[in-house]
């Protein structure tokens, strides 16, 4: 189960940028109540195949577990259960790319007056 470890690498990346998110197709209700029994820490969205960004057309079953860098690039794809080597190389992932800078155009934060 994916849970423990998006819960797990939200938690401690998320200062650094990380966000996490989860698509299903049940009802709202449904995940309310699943957010609750797994212990969610992250939100989770309606999954409607046709609405979704082209991006995310990659998803073609649960669970797939994308890595999106801060330019919106797919950085790292997995079909089925993160689990052993492959969770690990998944973090140091996660660790590479939020040290990279987003490109385009950003806005630095004003400097403050002496005086």
């Amino acid at each position: 189960m994916e849970v423990p470890h998006l819960n797990g690498w939200y938690r401690k990346y998320r200062k650094e940028g990380l966000i996490v998110m989860g698509l299903s197709t049940v009802s709202p209700k449904e995940q309310k109540d699943a957010a609750k029994r797994f212990g969610l820490t992250y939100p989770l969205f309606l999954w409607e195949r046709d609405k979704l960004p082209t991006i995310l057309k990659v998803i073609t079953g649960y669970p797939t577990t994308l890595l999106i860098d801060r330019n919106g690039k797919i950085r790292e794809v997995v079909f089925g259960i993160l689990f052993g080597e492959q969770k690990e190389a998944f973090e140091r992932k996660i660790v590479s790319v939020l040290k990279e800078k987003a490109k385009g155009n950003q806005t630095a934060a004003p400097k403050k007056k002496k005086g």
